[in-house]
C-alpha cells in the first residue's frame, strides 16, 4: 500500500520542535525521581499513562519493569524503537531546580532523556498513523535495567529478548546521549560500534609471615606485581597489533599492617574488544599470565565474567539510518561516529535482528567543555531532546519507506 501523503523532512522536525515544551516537562520529572535497575515502576507508569493518553496500546511488567507500545500503520513492516530507563547509584551535584530528589541516585547516564525522546517520538508517529500516514508499524521498547543485570544474571535487554519482545521486528534502532558532541548533532557508524565487556576477579595466595622475614614468607603482593607485569604484555605482544582490545586491571586489595605479610591479594579489572575471537584471546592470555604465580610457588583463582557482547550495527540498517538522519537534520549535522570501549545491553537485541545505534548530540554550544556520562555533574542541552525525536522518527520512517511491500 503507498501513501498518498508522504511525511517530508522538514515536518518531522516540525512537529518534534513542536512538543519540545512537553519533553522538557517529562524530562524532569523523570529525572527527580531516578530508579535504579529493575525498579523503574514509577517511570515506567508515566510511560504508560503517556501511551495509553495517545491511544497506544501498552504492555506492561514486560522484563519485569518494561513496557512495550504497539502502533499499526499501513504495511506489514515492523520497526522496534528502544529506550532504557534505570538510573546510577550516584549523588547529584548540579544544583539545578530538578535535580534528583532521590539521595544517592541520578540518572547520570541520559536514560531519562532516552526514555523522554521514545515518548516524543511515540507521540509523532501516533500522529501519523492516525492520519494513515505510517508506512509501517512501530514496536515501542522501553527497557528497564540498561545499567545492572538481577539476580539471574540477566540485564533488561537481554531479558527482553529471551521473552520475544524483539521477534517479529524487521529493524531495530536505539540511540544514547553523547555529552562530546554540540547538540543538533547526530553520529552512527556501521559494524562494532561499541564493545564486549567483560570483568576480572583475580585472587593471587602465597604465605603470609612477619615483614621483618620475608624469607620464610611468599609473598603474595610480590606474586601479584609479576602477574600485573605479565598482564601488560596481552594487548601489547599477544593482541595482532591491526585488532582492538582492553585489559585494564584497577583495583588491588591485599594485608592488614605495614609489618604484615599477607596470605593473599586480590585484583579486579575489565576486558574489552569489539570481535568473539579477540574476546577469546583475551581470556586466554590472563589465564596464561596467571601461571608466572604458579611459577613462582603461588595459586591463583581467577574468574571472568563475561559482560554484553559488542554492539555491532547492520550495515543496510545504518546506511538507511544516515539517509533518513541526513534528510531531517542536514548533511553538516550528521557525523560518523568513532567506537568506544564502552559497552551496552542493546546489543542483544542487535544480535537478532538488523539495527543501529545513534549517538546524540547533549553538549551545549557555548559551554566549552562535556559533562560526562557517570559523573555526578553530567548534564545536557535540553534541546537535544527535539533533535532526539527528529532523529528516531527519521529513521523509522527512513526504513519502512525503503523497505514496505
Amino acid at each position: 500500500m503507498t501513501i498518498q501523503n508522504p511525511v517530508t523532512s522538514q515536518e518531522i522536525m516540525a512537529r518534534a520542535t513542536a512538543i519540545q515544551e512537553q519533553l522538557v516537562t517529562w524530562r524532569r520529572t523523570i529525572h527527580k525521581q531516578p530508579e535504579l535497575s529493575y525498579t523503574e515502576t514509577k517511570t515506567a507508569a508515566l510511560v504508560t499513562s503517556v501511551l495509553q493518553d495517545l491511544g497506544i496500546q501498552a504492555d506492561t511488567g514486560v522484563a519485569k519493569t518494561g513496557v512495550v507500545g504497539h502502533i499499526s500503520g499501513s504495511n506489514n513492516k515492523v520497526v522496534g524503537l528502544r529506550a532504557d530507563m534505570d538510573a546510577l547509584p550516584i549523588t547529584e551535584e548540579n544544583g539545578f531546580e530538578f535535580d534528583s530528589e532521590i539521595a544517592g541516585l541520578m540518572h547520570a547516564c541520559g536514560h531519562d532523556a532516552h526514555t523522554t525522546i521514545l515518548m516524543g517520538a511515540a507521540t509523532v508517529l501516533k500522529g501519523l498513523a492516525d492520519e494513515g500516514r505510517l508506512p509501517g508499524s512501530i514496536r515501542l521498547l522501553f527497557q528497564p535495567s540498561e545499567e545492572n543485570r538481577d539476580d539471574e544474571n540477566l540485564s533488561g535487554g537481554e531479558r527482553m529478548v529471551n521473552e520475544g519482545v524483539v521477534d517479529g521486528l524487521d529493524a531495530v534502532f536505539g540511540l544514547h546521549v553523547d555529552p562530546t558532541s554540540i547538540v543538533g548533532k547526530v553520529g552512527t557508524c556501521a559494524g562494532a560500534m561499541l564493545a564486549a565487556g567483560d570483568t576480572v576477579e583475580v585472587t593471587i595466595h602465597g604465605t603470609g609471615g612477619h615483614g621483618a622475614q620475608p624469607h620464610a614468607a611468599n609473598d603474595p603482593l610480590v606474586l601479584a606485581a609479576h602477574f600485573l607485569l605479565a598482564v601488560q604484555n596481552i594487548v601489547s605482544r599477544r593482541l595482532d597489533p591491526t585488532e582492538a582490545g582492553v585489559v585494564s586491571l584497577t583495583t588491588i586489595h591485599g594485608g592488614t599492617a605495614p609489618n604484615v605479610i599477607p596470605e593473599s591479594v586480590t585484583i579486579t579489572g575489565t576486558m574489552r574488544s569489539y570481535k568473539p575471537q579477540v574476546r577469546t584471546l583475551l581470556q586466554n592470555e590472563l589465564r596464561r599470565a596467571s601461571k608466572v604465580v604458579e611459577a613462582l610457588g603461588g595459586t591463583v583463582d581467577l574468574k571472568i565474567t563475561e559482560g554484553y557482547p559488542p554492539t555491532v550495527n547492520d550495515e543496510v540498517a545504518t546506511n538507511i539510518a544516515f539517509t533518513g538522519l541526513r534528510n531531517v537534520l542536514g548533511n553538516e549535522n550528521v557525523f560518523e561516529a568513532e567506537a568506544i570501549m564502552a559497552g551496552e545491553d542493546f546489543s542483544y537485541m542487535l544480535q537478532k535482528v538488523p539495527g543501529c545505534y545513534l549517538v546524540l548530540g547533549v553538549q551545549g554550544a557555548d559551554w566549552g567543555r562535556p559533562y560526562h556520562v557517570h559523573t555526578p555533574t553530567f548534564r545536557m542541552d535540553e534541546s537535544a531532546l527535539a533533535v532526539g525525536v527528529a532523529s528516531l522518527v527519521s529513521v523509522a520512517l527512513a526504513w519502512m519507506q525503503g523497505h514496505s511491500n
